[in-house]
């Protein structure tokens, strides 16, 4: 049973005993219960104030990881040269990618919690999956076939990932956008061209692409960073401004 709206985009009902119960969306997700929304925001406030902001160590894991594995794959160096990328891939882009997507669960941001975590799970699957096929455990899928195509698939549900997450941050930030928006093209091209086997131009366009997205997230990275440790915005980081509040 849906009662009165209590605050801005809250909707308030009643609980089976009587209680009345609100809820409304906030960064962390949905929210359902008696705090009010004013006072969900302000514990939200006081968490982001005491936990440093993890997207900047998010997104300069993501960019490594991804300019180095991209600069092979858009034709710089032979293509068993990718196999150097494994430690890079599995620590910093895995490891050190999954960790910041951990805090940003901890700082109630959803969004860059899921796109951390799922692409750090990504590089560090990524890398021992390179790992295992370079010690023979894994068949070698460069050449085509059933484990190219396995592998392809893969690599096609992380364009999704990034597609919606992308979408996702449209009304976020226009940056973070972009660098999503664009890995769902890089992984589409790359996981079609795993399935193609060999070096393809669809895993050169790949390539280029994941090197672009990388940019991006190199300079958001940075941005944030000297924004933090000069307590002023110097550099544009792409926020979109929010929607004033509804009556």
């Amino acid at each position: 049973m849906s009662g009165a709206t209590g605050t801005a985009g809250a909707e308030s009902r009643l609980n089976g005993d009587g209680a009345r119960s609100v809820e409304y969306w906030t960064p962390a997700g949905t929210v359902v219960g008696p705090l009010q929304k004013v006072e969900t925001d302000a514990v939200v406030e006081r968490e982001q104030a005491a936990i440093a902001d993890p997207i900047p160590l998010g997104l300069a894991g993501f960019a490594s990881a991804t300019f180095t594995i991209s600069s092979v794959f858009a034709g710089w160096f032979a293509l068993s040269a990718v196999a150097v990328a494994i430690p890079v891939a599995l620590v910093f882009g895995g490891i050190g990618q999954f960790l910041a997507g951990m805090w940003a669960f901890r700082r109630g941001n959803v969004l860059a919690a899921t796109a951390f975590a799922s692409f750090g799970a990504f590089n560090t699957s990524w890398a021992i999956m390179e790992w295992l096929t370079l010690s023979k455990v894994l068949p070698d899928s460069s050449h085509g076939g059933s484990p190219a195509y396995v592998a392809g698939i893969f690599v096609l549900t992380f364009a999704l990932i990034a597609l919606y997450l992308g979408i996702a941050a449209l009304g976020d930030n226009r940056f973070i956008a972009a660098i999503l928006l664009i890995l769902a093209f890089t992984y589409l091209c790359d996981g079609i061209g795993v399935m193609i086997g060999g070096r393809n131009f669809l895993l050169g366009i790949g390539g280029y692409a994941g090197m672009l997205t990388s940019l991006i997230a190199f300079y958001v990275s940075g941005a944030i960073v000297i924004n933090s440790a000069l307590k002023r915005q110097r550099l544009p980081i792409g926020k979109v401004s929010a929607p004033p509040p509804a009556r």
